[in-house]
């Protein structure tokens, strides 16, 4: 059985998020890719009591 080519509004919607993408000066580069998951990897976790510190934050930042 072969597969069907995808339909033009996927391609279409493909096409859009690559627009959007260049628009936002997006990097495509591997390096680029490393830094930002690098960024994540690393990314220290947090204990429950800094989680709900963070969230008492916020809600204070929203009500001001």
């Amino acid at each position: 059985m072969t597969k069907k080519p995808a339909p033009r509004a996927e391609e279409s919607q493909v096409e859009k998020f690559r627009k959007a993408a260049r628009e936002l000066g997006t990097d495509q580069s591997d390096e680029a890719f490393e830094s930002a998951l690098g960024k994540i990897a690393h990314a220290p976790k947090l204990t429950n009591e800094q989680i709900k510190e963070l969230a008492r934050r916020k809600r204070s930042d929203a009500k001001d």
